[in-house]
């Protein structure tokens, strides 16, 4: 049977015993009173400054998207949408973030003229309709029930599926006249009681509590996009379900799918992905609408591979969907000579791109590719068509780049104007002279994490890089500085060197930006695809620049190779010894920079050495193939050119 969570115990218990254990307030005795407390202890809905809870109030959507992210418990940390998304929505306003949070994961759709009006008093009909994209977001099945309130006519085409469905699902029961008759009331608005009755309910759906008299608790159901689920028969146990699926088939825990023979595992919420089935070490996590390749379904656990880390995730925190319902996949093609990825969200249906770095020379435009590591490609008949790394996305990121601090700041006004990270050139050269952090990087570091100085953290605290800003709270959290100059130095000094170029801490897997498997992107940021984003804006600026001003690109200079081996050395001369040791390169796939290679005792590879914290070194060296007795240490990157 599924596990009930902790947000779920809360929620039983106080919806039994809620108006017993309370002292009498102005909830008591009210049609909603159980699942006010219940959302009430849940810490989904709160009081007022005078201990009120009002549950006549009416609710706003700004409100009402609020009170549906605390139930979901959606990460509002990080947000791959325009800032301007919605012309009604500023940055500054304090329901920004949760707005923004509720539309990327497919909750809200806003007006067709671009509005989303977060202080209009939300309707029944649009609170149907947002409840049931909550649904739909956690993967719940439902059937469409015909609808049996006297005004069915009055509600709106958009909403008429998701008051059926969700009538289905027993969330919504409609109101009723004296004489008995129930109507649906589309246009009333909704008041902070019917709000909380309808989460409540839906909490019930996605977290349904153990019963002891149902016997029957699998079903194995077929799924046809846009019809009814239909049961092909019922079970008492897991086992029995799956052995008794169709290939086709799913196996339905109440109204969720648990299992798939081939198919798609997409987070719902950010997501862990454990080193084992017990689940207590983890190797990397991801933000919620990311699929994962799945490898296996088990009762409990999904073992799951994301870039080139497999793992174990739990399987309420993933929507499985069957492989003959998927409309998309994510993908890669080459757009006047650059690579650009396509990124597939199942559970929205949307499509989002980014630009990379340069095609590799093996790809052809107009045609689609494969990955799920941005670096092995595949062709649409699963034949490997090459293997091609992008440079910034593996360069050591303690060397220094040669663009001053005014080309830097050129670079900002050509390529976003007017943005308000124009002057801070200056700022990103002297975090790299002081602290080793390379300046084209933290440039397009602050560009990506702060949207060019416009986001909310970065406005109102100065901080470029969302330092500190926890999931929970993360404008509360969210380290404020002084000016940008003082947050860009600070970063650069006390979280981004120690926490991720220092392989002694346990975040660092490499002072690259990588992926989910190496580099800052394995524990810095859930989006798998951090990484890879901001070596684009490197790679439009280094372009932008060094034509500019006539001059080679930094993209490519040198080559670049992995660590193959944990506990690499790296020695001030060319030879094993006890007296020239520097430093050890603790992890597998740790990237270094060649600036020469010198042939003695098997091949040796003269790097950039680390320039941070206590480290200044004039020259090192790692030995990399060749003697036997060594073994081999490092492996050479194809980069994309």
């Amino acid at each position: 049977m599924k596990k009930i969570s902790l947000l779920m115990l809360f929620l039983l218990f106080f919806a039994s015993f809620g108006s017993a254990v309370h002292a009498e307030d102005d909830i008591t005795g009210t049609p909603f009173e159980e699942d006010l407390r219940a959302l009430i202890e849940a810490g989904i809905m709160t009081g007022y400054e005078d201990g009120t809870y009002q549950p006549e109030k009416s609710v706003t959507r700004a409100e009402f998207t609020i009170f549906i992210n605390k139930a979901l418990e959606l990460d509002e940390t990080e947000l791959d949408v325009p800032a301007d998304q919605f012309s009604d929505i500023q940055v500054e306003d304090w329901y920004y973030d949760s707005i923004m949070t509720a539309y990327s994961h497919g909750l809200i759709n806003g007006y067709p003229d671009g509005t989303f009006r977060p202080k209009e008093i939300i309707s029944r009909q649009d609170m149907a309709v947002m409840i049931m994209n909550a649904a739909d977001s956690k993967n719940i099945i439902s059937e469409r029930k015909e609808l049996a309130f006297e005004d069915n006519d009055k509600i709106r085409e958009y909403a008429v599926e998701s008051v059926e469905r969700l009538t289905s699902l027993g969330i919504i029961s409609g109101k009723q006249h004296k004489d008995g008759t129930l109507f649906f009331a589309p246009y009333d608005e909704t008041s902070r009681g019917e709000t909380a009755a309808v989460i409540n309910r839906l909490l019930k759906v996605l977290y349904p509590p153990e019963d002891p008299t149902e016997e029957l608790d699998f079903k194995v159901a077929s799924l046809t996009e846009l019809e009814d689920p239909v049961i092909e028969g019922e079970y008492e146990t897991y086992e029995e379900a799956v052995k008794n699926a169709e290939a086709n088939q799913v196996v339905l825990s109440g109204n969720q799918v648990v299992w798939i023979s081939e198919g798609a595992a997409v987070a719902n919420t950010k997501a862990t992905i454990f080193t084992s089935e017990s689940f207590t070490s983890h190797a990397t996590y991801i933000q919620a609408g990311i699929e994962v390749e799945l490898l296996n379904v088990n009762e409990n656990s999904l073992e799951v591979k994301i870039a080139d880390t497999e793992g174990f995730v739990k399987k309420e925190e993933f929507n499985l969907i069957p492989v003959h319902l998927l409309k998309g996949k994510s993908y890669y093609s080459v757009k006047e000579g650059n690579l650009h990825h396509y990124i597939y969200f199942p559970i929205t249906d949307d499509l989002r791109t980014y630009m990379y770095g340069p095609a590799p020379s093996f790809m052809n435009e107009g045609t689609k590719y494969y990955s799920d590591n941005g670096n092995s490609f595949f062709d649409e008949n699963g034949n490997h068509a090459g293997e091609a790394y992008q440079y910034f996305n593996r360069m050591p990121l303690y060397t220094e780049t040669k663009y001053t601090a005014e080309q830097l700041n050129e670079y900002l006004e050509y390529g976003r104007p007017d943005n308000l990270l124009i002057g801070t050139g200056e700022s990103f050269k002297k975090a790299e002279e002081l602290h080793g952090t390379n300046a084209l990087y933290l440039m397009a570091h602050a560009i990506h994490e702060s949207t060019w100085g416009t986001s909310p953290i970065a406005v109102t605290k100065n901080n470029l890089f969302g330092i500190n800003a926890i999931d929970s709270d993360p404008m509360a959290g969210a380290k404020t500085y002084d000016d940008y100059e003082t947050g860009i130095l600070e970063a650069a000094k006390d979280f981004i060197v120690p926490g991720y170029f220092n392989q002694v801490n346990w975040k660092a897997n490499g002072a690259h930006l990588g992926n989910k498997s190496s580099g800052m992107n394995v524990r810095w940021a859930s989006d798998p695809y951090w990484g890879q984003k901001i070596a684009g804006f490197m790679y439009r600026a280094d372009a932008y620049l060094s034509e500019k001003y006539g001059t080679d690109p930094e993209y490519g200079q040198y080559e670049l190779a992995k660590t193959v081996t944990p506990n690499v050395n790296v020695r001030s001369t060319p030879e094993t010894g006890t007296d020239n040791f520097l430093y050890q390169m603790k992890k597998p796939a740790s990237n270094v920079q060649i600036l020469n290679t010198i042939e003695g005792k098997g091949t040796w590879y003269e790097i950039t050495p680390k320039a941070y914290g206590d480290h200044d070194y004039e020259q090192a060296f790692v030995y990399s193939h060749g003697y036997t007795a060594y073994g081999t240490s490092l492996e050479k990157l194809p980069i994309a050119e």
